[in-house]
């Protein structure tokens, strides 16, 4: 008999490719690695900003992640992943150049988690990137044709973690700053 496994819960803030976008990088990841357990397709996204994993379920911190979100103001961008980064235990897709809006939201996020008092995974970076498939391989990178889509939103999620699930537990229009100025 295994002894009782407590749960996990992991709350990230990211972007999430429209669903179009998010068929065609399956289908992609697929012609690579036909065999790979590939990321669902609910669950493709880029991480902006990351918590610590908790044992119990944070409604407390969902709750205050949720009310400082919508203070966070930026402008929509354009996100492409035109760079295949193979490491030593995944392959994801990556932008090959900065993105200024990507960057400046990814600050305001962190800011704001911060504010809101929530606890940064330690030792993580930002480094945009969205996972195809995890597996074992030499380290390679090459440019390809890539995938974009025009970043208008972002989103709050809860990941249950090991049970494949994936709550979004709020969504908000990135609304930039130009627009509240009247002259």
């Amino acid at each position: 008999m295994e002894p009782h496994v407590k749960d996990l819960y992991r709350i990230f803030f990211a972007l999430k490719p429209p669903q179009r976008v998010a068929r065609q990088i399956d289908h992609f990841a697929a012609t690579l690695a036909p065999d790979a357990k590939r990321i669902l397709l609910a669950h493709q996204h880029v991480t902006l900003a990351i918590t610590v994993d908790r044992q119990d379920y944070p409604y407390e911190q969902i709750k205050a992640l949720r009310r400082i979100a919508t203070c966070i103001m930026a402008d929509p961008f354009d996100l492409r992943l035109d760079r295949l980064s193979e490491g030593g235990r995944s392959v994801a897709l990556r932008p090959s150049h900065g993105i200024a809006g990507l960057k400046q939201l990814q600050r305001r996020v962190a800011e704001a988690m911060q504010r809101a008092g929530a606890t940064p995974r330690p030792g993580r970076s930002f480094s945009p990137h969205q996972t195809l498939f995890y597996r074992d391989g030499r380290p390679a990178q090459r440019p390809i044709d890539g995938f974009g889509w025009r970043v208008d939103e972002f989103t709050l999620i809860c990941s249950h973690v090991g049970h494949s699930r994936h709550d979004i537990v709020g969504r908000w229009p990135l609304r930039g700053e130009a627009q509240y100025r009247l002259f």
